[in-house]
């Protein structure tokens, strides 16, 4: 099974996706990860793309894919992929690399969250993470580029017919016991 998970900042869909990579067996791919272990390494690459995160920007397609490049997509049963694509770019980017190397994406889960919760999230996880790029400015530049980039790229995969809709409001057992359910029909 591989799949893509989406949805606005704060929407929980890191914490869906580990569970679900756990509940299937699936690879965890997180792109937020990647980069943020990218930044740790102390790599003048990690530098470069910390001060992008600290402006509250996205990296760039070239940067992102430079991280994906590495990702075990081919590796178990499957995967998740968390975080992107964020644009039609990156979407079309990734569907080459899906046909480079012979796979096939099942579903895309997007749990929506309405705009006022997702900034009391990000607020919250800033305070318990320390994490320099969950600003107010930075979390409303980001929802920003989900409104006007990322949502035509749901209305891509909408359109062929491979998107799960969750509500992302509920409780994390709740979101999750109704992912499993759809991805299990």
């Amino acid at each position: 099974m591989n799949l893509i998970i989406l949805g606005p900042q704060g929407s929980g869909k890191g914490t869906q996706a580990k569970l679900i990579a756990e509940k299937f067996g699936l690879t965890h791919i997180s792109t937020g990860d990647l980069l943020r272990k990218e930044i740790e390494s102390g790599s003048d690459f990690g530098k470069s793309i910390q001060e992008i995160t600290d402006r509250g920007d996205l990296v760039s397609d070239d940067i992102l894919f430079a991280i994906l490049e590495k990702a075990p997509l081919t590796e178990g049963k499957g995967f998740i992929l968390d975080g992107t694509p964020r644009n039609l770019f990156q979407a079309q980017a990734l569907e080459k690399i899906f046909s480079r190397t012979g796979i096939s994406l099942d579903n895309v889960v997007v749990i929506d969250l309405p705009y006022e919760d997702s900034i009391s999230r990000m607020l919250k996880r800033a305070q318990i993470e320390h994490r320099t790029d969950d600003n107010l400015e930075a979390i409303k530049k980001r929802l920003a580029v989900y409104n006007n980039e990322t949502k035509p790229v749901i209305d891509l995969y909408r359109s062929q017919g491979k998107v799960i809709d969750i509500d992302g409001r509920p409780d994390i057992q709740t979101i999750f016991d109704t992912i499993v359910s759809k991805l299990e029909k």
